[in-house]
């Protein structure tokens, strides 16, 4: 295992193997979700009501952005992932509707959340910066 550098050294401390392959398996996840969910936003379809507009500001839109945003802030984007997941479910809750049937929208958000842990995980194994 190399040694761990301090923070004063421009080297990142990269952390375990497993901590590594963990982070690059969620960050190629997270490009196969986005590519699907721009094909869904992609796909055409009637215009939105305001109502619907608040429903895609959280899904896709926000789980799209705390993805991104993960890919160089693990904590904040995949809190943005998670608060945009449950605020879509909130949202439909409030409106009475009743929640989506199936896994389809948490395993499109997947990705994001596995790099709130692996962030979270980061931090505790005391890795300074995000490898890359």
């Amino acid at each position: 295992m190399p040694p761990r550098l301090g923070p004063d050294r421009h080297v990142p401390n990269t952390g375990p193997l497993w901590l590594r392959v963990a982070r690059w398996w969620a960050r190629l996840a997270s490009l196969a979700s986005l590519a699907m969910l721009v094909l869904f936003a992609t796909s055409g379809g009637a215009k939105p009501s305001a109502f619907e507009w608040l429903l895609l500001a959280c899904f896709p839109i926000g789980i799209a952005i705390g993805m991104i945003v993960a890919w160089f802030r693990e904590i904040l984007g995949g809190s943005i992932t998670l608060a945009s997941l449950l605020g879509f479910h909130g949202l439909l809750l409030l409106a009475g509707d009743r929640p989506p049937a199936g896994p389809w929208f948490l395993v499109f958000a997947s990705p994001g959340i596995a790099l709130l842990g692996i962030g979270l995980l980061a931090r505790r194994f005391g890795v300074s910066r995000i490898a890359t």
